[in-house]
């Protein structure tokens, strides 16, 4: 027997082992594919998600005087305005359109009784 002839064939044991090895390299390689293929799939969607919110909010007007504003407090997509003047009150509103979400209105501070 020729050298090549040695190699050429495999006993049947040593063939079931090889086409399981086989097998097992096709089923890691395409777990790593769909990995990769999750890992660039969630880039994308967190990259196009940011050029979304990157727009620029066109201006809105909510009448009030900038003399009556005492304090401005913003958080998340709430603007909270403590307004004064002749009707003191704070507004709550939205701040991506400026929609009134609620309105608390202030009175003048009432002294409780027996109070000095």
């Amino acid at each position: 027997m020729s050298e090549t002839d040695e190699e050429g064939e495999l006993d049947p044991a040593m063939e079931r082992v090889r086409r399981k090895l086989v097998r097992l390299l096709f089923v890691s390689s395409g777990i790593m594919v769909l990995g990769l293929a999750a890992v660039v799939a969630g880039i994308f969607y967190r990259v196009s998600k940011m050029e979304d919110t990157a727009r620029v909010a066109e201006p809105v007007a909510i009448g009030v005087a900038a003399s009556d504003l005492e304090a401005v407090s913003a958080n998340d997509d709430t603007l909270i305005l403590t307004i004064g003047g002749s009707r003191p009150r704070i507004e709550i509103r939205r701040l991506s359109d400026g929609a009134l979400k609620a309105t608390l209105l202030l009175e003048d501070a009432v002294e409780p009784p027996g109070g000095s």
